[in-house]
């Protein structure tokens, strides 16, 4: 900035001084300057807002725009009186800064406070155009809500209208439907009952005339002195190998109390029964094995299965199990005891019939060391008895498999066989499997039905 000089012939320094004595005390007598305007001053700007040092640049130049001229300087070049002069000149700079340098004060102290002010305004206006924005946003999409809205309310009306018109039809076509489907599932029923009905009385009628001579007759053991319980200890397995079969059932009389286990040789189901704590008896023919039964402690009766059944009341029983005895049944016996377990059974509970297995030649071929077989019974022709007394969900389960030991063995896998060898490898594995599966199937199976 160029430096001001003043130059001695433009002033009278008495005149200057004089002059800036009467202002002082004309200052003083009008009192312009209170003692506690700069307190007042001080907090209206506190009042508007606390002096900050983060404002915009434009604001920064207003808080500290230094409106004094620092430069100015106090000069003559008169040789002689210059230092008078120059020195009068300072007295006289000295007052006036004295009196102007407050109001200088005030003037920064007051752009300070503008800035501030100005500073929240623009923040309050940015905070009030970014909510009008949002509201702006807000709008449009209540906007597009109420179009989807219409639409929506316009589709509903489509539906109504649709469902009034279904509704009406149906009005009118409803009974008739309803009374036709209704007849068709009556019609259906009874001839389902009636084909049931007429099976029933077919096999009744049967049973009546063949009944006598196709009652289970005891194992002549008594009479021969032959140990049944001694035979089937030997050709049908221990009883610990009997009950490891017999587990898979127990789930079917879980929480049963009055389970009967027909033809109940050893005991072996009585036994697994009683420690998972369901209600279980038996009745069996041989005396050896009821007496066997009785020393165990269970519940055991040297009875027939059809003149057990019939002196029980209908409906008494949780559970019936009938293992390895339809074999020795004759037919019309096998499908009277069949109706009479249906009869005696409770709704919802299960009857497990398990026999040997006619579709393994290898159980088919050890089918005939007890002599007291008759014939055995296939599993699908079990399956159909069962239904025909009216049991349902009927499943069949295949039991007791042979030994790998003793199935034929397939060929061992090698690693470097060519396409034909492999094929023919294959193929040799394959028919192994059918094989096996043919003359080594499962020993047992048993059909269960649900009343």
């Amino acid at each position: 900035m160029d430096t001001l000089e003043i130059k001695d012939e433009e002033v009278d320094v008495e005149k200057i001084m004089e002059k800036i004595r009467e202002n002082i005390d004309k200052r003083k007598k009008e009192s312009i300057y209170t003692e506690n305007e700069p307190e007042i001053m001080s907090e209206t700007f506190s009042a508007v807002s606390p002096i900050k040092r983060d404002i915009p640049e434009g604001l920064e130049f207003i808080n500290y725009c230094d409106i004094s001229n620092e430069s100015y300087t106090i000069s003559s070049h008169r040789p002689v009186t210059g230092k008078f002069l120059i020195e009068g000149r300072k007295m006289v700079h000295g007052e006036v800064r004295r009196y102007v340098d407050p109001v200088f004060q005030k003037q920064k102290e007051f752009n300070f406070g503008v800035a501030d002010v100005v500073k929240d305004l623009k923040t309050e206006s940015q905070y009030l155009k970014t909510n009008v924005e949002n509201l702006n946003t807000g709008l449009e999409r209540l906007n597009d809500n109420s179009k989807s809205l219409k639409i929506d309310v316009k589709s509903l009306k489509t539906d109504a209208g649709y469902l009034k018109t279904e509704l009406e039809h149906l009005k009118v076509d409803s009974p008739q439907n309803i009374k036709s489907e209704v007849n068709s599932f009556i019609s259906a029923i009874d001839l389902d009952l009636n084909n049931k009905s007429w099976l029933n009385s077919v096999l009744e009628n049967r049973f009546k005339k063949n009944l006598q001579n196709h009652k289970v007759q005891k194992p002549e053991n008594n009479e021969s002195e032959i140990n049944y319980y001694a035979f089937e200890e030997q050709f049908r397995g221990s009883r610990d190998h009997i009950q490891q079969h017999q587990k898979v059932f127990l789930d079917y009389f879980k929480d049963c109390k009055n389970v009967l286990d027909i033809g109940c040789g050893r005991g072996e189901f009585l036994e697994l029964a009683r420690q998972k704590d369901i209600g279980a008896k038996g009745i069996d023919v041989d005396e050896d094995m009821v007496n066997f039964c009785k020393s165990k402690g269970f519940n055991v009766e040297l009875k027939d299965a059809i003149e057990a059944l019939q002196s029980m009341e209908d409906k008494s029983l949780d559970g019936i199990f009938i293992s390895q005895v339809v074999e020795h049944l004759a037919p019309n016996y096998l499908i009277k005891m069949l109706h009479l377990c249906n009869k005696k059974l409770k709704y919802g509970f299960y009857l497990i019939v398990e026999t040997v297995n006619p579709l393994s030649f290898f159980s088919f071929t050890n089918f005939y060391i007890d002599f007291t077989h008759i014939k055995p019974v296939h599993p699908e022709t079990l399956k159909f008895l069962l239904s025909a007394v009216n049991f349902r969900e009927i499943e069949t389960k295949f039991i007791s498999p042979v030994p790998d030991s003793m199935k034929l063995k397939k060929l061992p896998e090698f690693g470097d066989l060519k396409d034909r060898e492999k094929v023919l490898f294959e193929t040799f594995n394959q028919n192994i499997n059918m094989l096996n599966n043919t003359l080594y199937g499962e020993q047992d199976y048993a059909v269960i039905g649900k009343k």
